[in-house]
Order: C-alpha cells, then sequence, then structure tokens
C-alpha cells in the first residue's frame, strides 16, 4: 500500500503542476516565464516539504499522520480549484509585473498543496523501513516509485487530461484523488474525509452547472483545449454591428467576425492582408500560417480582395484543433474542397513542406503573451521564402513597436526576412507616425526586387498626406461608402477628389508618376491600406532571431505592461 501511495502522489504531483499552466493563461499567459516561475516554485516547494516530512518523521511517525498529510494536500488541491479565477485576476491587475505576477500567483495557488505532496515521500520512506542494512534498497526503491508516478502524471496531464476535462474539473480530481488515497493508508476515523470526498463530487456537479448559467449570464463562452484556454463572447461596433470575438490571452482578441456579414474582415490588421491579392491578382494557391477563427480564409474563399474564388485553393496551418473545432461551432467555418486545414506547428509544416505558394501569410504572433521564436527565426524565414513563389507576396502580422526598446522583437523578426527576401515593406495598423507605440505592423516581403513598388507607396503615401486622410484611430472603424461619392468612417471623410492621382475611384491610374500598371487599387480602403506604409525604418540594431538564439521573452516583456 506504501508503494501505491508513492506513486499515485508522483503522479499527481505533476498533474496538478501541469494543470498549473492552464489556469495560470487567462490571467499571465503562457509564455516561458509563466512555466518557469510555476516549475521553480513548485520545485522550492517539493523541496520544503521533503524537508518537513523528514523531520516529521523523525517525531513520529504513524499511517494516521500519512493519512493526514494525503488529506490535507487534497483539500489543499480543492481550495486552489475554488480560487484560482480570483486569485489570477486580483493579481493580473495588481502586479505589472509578468515575472513578479507569476511568481506571486504560482507560490498562492501552489505553494501550499506542492509543499504536501513534497512531505509524502520522506513519511512514507520512514514508515517503511524496518531494517538498515536493507535501507538504501527500500529508498531506491520508493524513489524510483514515486519518479514513475510522475512520469505516468506528465504524460497523463499532457496528452489525456488537458484534452478532455477542464482545469477546474482535474484540480478537483487531483483532489478527491488524494483524500481517497488517504482512505487507502489509513481506514480509521474515515468520517471527515468521506465528507469531504462527497464534497469534490458536489462541487464537480456544481462547476459544471455553474459553467453552463455563467456561458448564459454572461454570454462569454469558455472552452479549454490541449494548448489554449478560448473565450468567445460577442459585443457591438460604435456603428452598431455585433461583433463576434475570440480571445485566447488577456486584454486581447485574436479573432472577430461579425456575425451578420460572415465574410467581412473585422479587425483592423487583417483588411492589410488584401495587399496580398492586390500584388498578386492572380493568385491560386494561398498558405496561412496561424488559422484562429478562420476569418482570412473564409473571406478570400468568399472572393475577397478581388480572388477569383472558383479557382483558388488555401491550405491553412493551425496548431490546436479545438481552435479550428470552435472555428466552426461559432465562426461559420464549414467544409469545403478549396480549403486544407493542417492541425500542426507552423514551423514544422514549413520545415517539410515543398510545394510553393503565390501568398503566404503569416498570423502566428497574435500575441506576445505566448511568442512562437522559431516562426521568426533566420532559419525559418528560409522556409518561408522556399514556400513563397518568385512573384508571389509574403504577409507578416507582428505586434510591437517600431522604435525602442518595444521595438526589439519586430527588428529582430524584420531583420530574420531581410536576410532571405529581397523586400521588406512595413505597414502600421494604428498610426504610421506612432513610433514608440505598440500596435499590429505588418511585414510585406517581396521574394525578389520590385522596383516599381517602393516609388508607387511612396507617391501614394504623399499625395495622401498633401490631400488630407482621416485619423489613424478612424482608419480603424469600419469603412462604409454612402451614396454622395464619400467614403465615410467614424471620425472622418475623404471625398473622392482627395484621393492621390493614380488610386481615383475612377480607376485614372495611368496619371500617376510612377504606375505599377496591373495594381487595380480602386477604393478607399486600399488607399489607406498603401498609405499606412512606414516611410522611414530605424536601423536594423538588434540582431534577428536565430535558432539557437531568440530571447523574444526579453523583448516582449515590456510589452506586457498593463
Amino acid at each position: 500500500m506504501l508503494e501505491l501511495v508513492v506513486f499515485v502522489s508522483g503522479a499527481l504531483v505533476m498533474v496538478l503542476e501541469m494543470v498549473g499552466a492552464r489556469v495560470l493563461a487567462p490571467h499571465l499567459g503562457t509564455s516561458v516565464i509563466v512555466w518557469t516561475s510555476l516549475i521553480g516554485v513548485v520545485l522550492a516547494c517539493l523541496a520544503a516539504g521533503a524537508w518537513l516530512g523528514g523531520r516529521l518523521a523523525d517525531r513520529a511517525v504513524s499511517e494516521r499522520a500519512l493519512a493526514r498529510i494525503l488529506a490535507a494536500a487534497g483539500a489543499g488541491t480543492l481550495v486552489t480549484a475554488l480560487l484560482h479565477g480570483i486569485v489570477g485576476e486580483a493579481i493580473s491587475e495588481r502586479v505589472p509585473d509578468l515575472r513578479a505576477g507569476a511568481v506571486v500567483a504560482a507560490i498562492i495557488l501552489f505553494g501550499g498543496p506542492a509543499t504536501l505532496f513534497g512531505m509524502v515521500g520522506p513519511y512514507v520512506a520512514r514508515l517503511r523501513l524496518a531494517d538498515m542494512r536493507t535501507a538504501g534498497a527500500t529508498v531506491g526503491r520508493l524513489s524510483a516509485l514515486s519518479t514513475a508516478g510522475s512520469i505516468v502524471g506528465t504524460f497523463l496531464g499532457g496528452f489525456v487530461l488537458v484534452s478532455y476535462f477542464g482545469s477546474t474539473h482535474i484540480l478537483l480530481g487531483t483532489g478527491g484523488g488524494m483524500v481517497a488515497l488517504s482512505l487507502m493508508a489509513c481506514r480509521s476515523r474515515p468520517a471527515a474525509r468521506l465528507l469531504l470526498l462527497c464534497g469534490v463530487g458536489a462541487l464537480l456537479w456544481a462547476t459544471a452547472s455553474y459553467a453552463a448559467y455563467a456561458e448564459e449570464a454572461t454570454g462569454i463562452r469558455v472552452v479549454e483545449t490541449p494548448y489554449n484556454h478560448i473565450r468567445v463572447y460577442e459585443g457591438l461596433m460604435p456603428d452598431g454591428l455585433r461583433l463576434r470575438c475570440l480571445a485566447t490571452d488577456p486584454g486581447r482578441m485574436q479573432s472577430a467576425m461579425y456575425p451578420d456579414r460572415p465574410d467581412e474582415l473585422a479587425l483592423p490588421y487583417t483588411r492589410f492582408f488584401a495587399l496580398g491579392p492586390l500584388l498578386v491578382p492572380d493568385a491560386s494557391k494561398v498558405l496561412m500560417l496561424g488559422g484562429g477563427a478562420f476569418s482570412v480564409p473564409r473571406w478570400l474563399l468568399a472572393g475577397g480582395g478581388g480572388l477569383d474564388a472558383s479557382r483558388l485553393s488555401v491550405d491553412v496551418v493551425e496548431l490546436d484543433p479545438g481552435m479550428t473545432a470552435e472555428a466552426r461551432r461559432s465562426f461559420g467555418l464549414t467544409d469545403d474542397p478549396r480549403l486544407r486545414v493542417f492541425h500542426e506547428d507552423a514551423r514544422v509544416f514549413c520545415n517539410r513542406n515543398r510545394e510553393r505558394y503565390d501568398l503566404v501569410l503569416v498570423d502566428v504572433f497574435g500575441s506576445h503573451y505566448t511568442v512562437p521564436f522559431h516562426a521568426g527565426t533566420v532559419e525559418a524565414a528560409r522556409t518561408l521564402r522556399d514556400a513563397t513563389r518568385d512573384d508571389g507576396v509574403l504577409l507578416m502580422n507582428v505586434i510591437a513597436a517600431m522604435d525602442g526598446v518595444d521595438g526589439r522583437l519586430f527588428r529582430a523578426i524584420r531583420g530574420a526576412l531581410a536576410a532571405h527576401f529581397a523586400e521588406v515593406h512595413v505597414f502600421a495598423v494604428r498610426d504610421s507616425e506612432d513610433r514608440h507605440g505598440v500596435q499590429n505592423l505588418m511585414l510585406l516581403a517581396l521574394p525578389v526586387p520590385r522596383p516599381d513598388f517602393a516609388p508607387y507607396l511612396a507617391d501614394v503615401g504623399e499625395r495622401i498626406r498633401h490631400a488630407g486622410t482621416p485619423t489613424a484611430a478612424a482608419r480603424d472603424e469600419v469603412p462604409h461608402t454612402g451614396g454622395n461619392g464619400m467614403a465615410t468612417v467614424s471620425g472622418g471623410v475623404v471625398p473622392d477628389a482627395a484621393m492621390p492621382d493614380g488610386v481615383m475611384l475612377d480607376s485614372t491610374s495611368a496619371s500617376s508618376p510612377h504606375p505599377v500598371t496591373h495594381l487595380p487599387v480602386t477604393d478607399v480602403e486600399m488607399v489607406r491600406l498603401l498609405a499606412s506604409r512606414v516611410r522611414a525604418l530605424s536601423p536594423d540594431d538588434t540582431p534577428p532571431l536565430r535558432d539557437d538564439f531568440a530571447p523574444v521573452e526579453r523583448y516582449a516583456l515590456g510589452l506586457l505592461r498593463r
């Protein structure tokens, strides 16, 4: 029985640690900083628990005392299950530094249970020791069993439990397992522990019922997948349009859709992907890295950007199958013979990919809480270049500033692309004049030089600035074309007369001094996109990311200031 105790407790402590990252994710993200804090705190508490367990075993040893330790570890885990949301939200709001917040949250939520788990091994060893001549073999056997249990718990938690159960239910199950283990270790006076075990069952039922009630009362649907903590909710735009949003990180949505106009692009940064069809109007093969709610693939397949949807094929690489399932449930994704979905890591896909695409759209840097560094390195850029046809275009979304310390991530990724692409242009989604503000930056990379493109962009931008243009905030709103020849935007209007020569709504493109004859720029929205190009980029003072050195956590840390 004692061997079973160390094996099961070793397994459950790893389940506790694995699910710990999931309960911190909605409030602090899932970066290496959060994982480092959690692992460090749990190891420290296990060490403290081992010391305490050994001291307690030297004073008095009994199966009843062991049962109390096990039950206390279970009760502590149950408290974590009930309070993790409150604690996580409070720390996210009150502790501005991510490192400090992650450490404090890990201590509060997991310090007590981990310490009690750590007490089990030394105490069981003392109970099992009967002959000092075999003490080494006994301690070694128990240690091996505990480690074997931890291995099982790691795979069980990472491969199975988080795929089928919510974090709160896993924590309740872990706590209930420790209480049940205490009953097996000592059957005397079981009333309190049986009552606690019944309470676990009631909590499992209550939390499931509350989740359904909370979704109906708040309008927020919460889904846990093997990779993400997804929240789906609805809101209203200033013009009254309903907006359905998908978020995986604190304080920022990753995808959105107009339920009444599902094939339109709702988020401002996604509209910049229209630059791809503008430059490659006959594109027929598209690769999208990062599916999210599949708003961009759906837009393309509906004929977005003027592409011939009947001859289009779109390959989407999305790491999380749960994300794709939610896109089908809440965001109108349907089966389409023109759409192929690959559920794997974007870099792994690119490493083995041998196909070439007209458009490569990269939207894997949708959060600075979790930066997939391996998708932005020089080596990754080489695989992206290999996937892009010579006359194709790559577009990549990055969240950062342009200058200063908050721009290091952007400059490092831009440098990586520049190592393999002939030209890299940058478009600022919110304000091209804001050098230090964090915003979406769209990188447009051309595999071969396009000597006509940069002068054309400069000409468009110059004419727009001379004619006057809406504020940056206005550009983030959805444009509507009225019947009076004016494109109205919340916050400003741009009459036809203000359009630069070469991009007039009447398509008089031949008058441009730098004509790009195949660019069909015939609407106000596209003019705004082109005019958002960043004219002067800072020197490349940040080394490009590389597979063997990509300090994205240090670069992104300043972006997490709240």
